[in-house]
């Protein structure tokens, strides 16, 4: 018990400095991917009609109950979208610390540091804009997941909670929370049951209905949403390319190649930090190699994960470094058409990025807790340790660097969004350049949306 209560401060911790930072970075004033969503749902934010229509699954259904709370109870204030991404952020911490001090599996200095990395604010974007918090809920339910999966598979099939989960999980996620986050996350559930169910077929010459169940409650929900997302319509502004990613690929190789190495680069470095890089150094090339150094860190994992076996004793590290390279290539394969190598770097991927960052760092653990285990420890040898220790202070650099210039930065981000505020509240004679650029959107947008506001009292017209 008081290991378990030890293994929470950090989760308690990490949940009280992310909500110090919203509140000492941002403000109450509804701005970019708002303008869209006021103008789409409100005021009235229950009626059915904008509720049940063919691509219901893209448009995440659960920020509609929270999108009725905020706007009924709150009067649509963004602090509570704010508060909402950082308690379903740290949901996620917590089923790190349940994974962690279950059988002493995580040593508690590494679990600290996992925890700190976690918590980073290098999210600082998906922080500060309260329509992310159901990336952060979405996340947290993958992770709690693929904790459960793994408690499953070391007890051969879990118990009845277990096998719930399994079984109810997956609809929860991909229909009502995960939205087009639940890409990534079926694909590796579906290839880690697809392993489960050949495993014990070649032991056993039958099929595992606890794995069976489990994949069809991924595969089946998953099926759904790519129906109800072929009746959206997606429109992407300022998109350059015209030509398919296959003939983009053949004209330009050089830009995914590009676009890749700066992306993984971002994993462990805040994107401020590394563009400060990028002008001190005079050009990409740093970035370039610290890229290269980030899908090292990630073959490293995997080699150490196949040579001690640990996918034996534990699958959840596995899954996670596997989920953060598949988000690596979705985000490729979603940003690519804007032909801008910089686009996979923004603070709003971190979270997606961070969970094959933790995985890497699961992996570190177990292998340097190895001493326990005599079979590991003779293969541990000082050379792989010595890689654990440069690639983790890396991470500890980056992560460290990122969080300091963040909350240097916080007083200035909430100086910014006030002065939103004031363009916001004179929308009417405000200037469209100024409006574009400190709200974040289209100019006759902005002004519809604060129209919207200020006739139904709401935001930053509620008094």
């Amino acid at each position: 018990m008081r290991r378990r209560a030890a293994y929470g401060i950090p989760v308690i911790l990490g949940f009280l400095f992310c909500l110090w930072y919203i509140f000492k970075a941002s403000d109450n004033v509804a701005y970019s991917d708002y303008i869209r969503l006021i103008n789409s749902y409100l005021p009235d934010v229950a009626n059915p009609a904008k509720f049940f229509v063919p691509d219901i699954l893209t448009r995440v259904p659960v920020t509609y109950l929270g999108r009725i709370i905020n706007v009924k109870m709150f009067g649509y204030n963004t602090f509570f979208d704010m508060i909402l991404g950082i308690v379903s952020l740290a949901a996620g911490a917590a089923a790190l610390a349940w994974y962690s001090a279950d059988r002493r599996r995580v040593g508690y200095v590494w679990f600290v540091f996992i925890q700190f990395v976690y918590f980073s604010l290098n999210k600082w974007e998906m922080m500060t804009n309260g329509t992310g918090w159901v990336c952060f809920l979405s996340i947290s339910g993958f992770i709690f997941h693929f904790v459960v999966l793994d408690r499953a598979v070391r007890t051969g099939g879990g118990g009845k909670k277990e096998k719930i989960c399994l079984f109810v999980l997956p609809p929860v996620l991909t229909l009502l929370v995960a939205g087009p986050y639940c890409g990534g996350y079926s694909a590796i559930a579906l290839l880690a049951y697809g392993v489960l169910l050949w495993n014990g077929y070649r032991r056993e010459k039958r099929f595992d209905l606890v794995w069976l169940g489990g994949a069809a409650a991924v595969l089946l929900p998953l099926l759904l949403y790519l129906w109800s997302n072929s009746q959206a319509v997606y429109v992407h502004r300022g998109a350059v390319s015209d030509v398919s990613i296959v003939q983009e690929f053949v004209r330009s190789p050089e830009f995914f190649l590009s676009f890749i190495l700066k992306a993984f680069a971002s994993a462990v470095v805040g994107v401020a930090q590394l563009e400060q890089l990028e002008q001190e150094s005079g050009g990409p090339l740093f970035l370039y190699v610290l890229g290269v150094v980030v899908i090292i860190m990630y073959l490293t994992a995997l080699y150490l994960n196949i040579r001690f076996r640990l996918w034996e004793k534990t699958v959840f590290p596995l899954l996670m470094i596997l989920s953060g390279g598949f988000n690596h290539l979705l985000i490729l394969a979603a940003r690519w058409i804007f032909l801008n190598d910089e686009y996979g770097m923004s603070s709003r991927y971190e979270i997606q990025y961070q969970m094959g960052i933790i995985g890497i760092l699961l992996t570190f653990a177990l292998v340097w807790e190895a001493g326990k285990d005599q079979e590991i420890k003779q293969r541990a040898s000082g050379l792989k340790k010595a890689l654990i220790l440069c690639f983790s202070a890396l991470i500890l650099w980056g992560n460290i660097w990122t969080t300091a210039a963040e909350i240097r930065t916080a007083p200035f981000r909430r100086d910014y969004l006030q002065i939103s505020r004031e363009l916001g509240l004179n929308y009417r004679t405000a200037a469209d350049e100024d409006l574009e650029m400190y709200l974040h959107s289209d100019a006759d947008d902005i002004r519809s949306a604060m129209r919207i506001l200020e006739e139904n009292n709401l935001n930053i017209f509620r008094k």
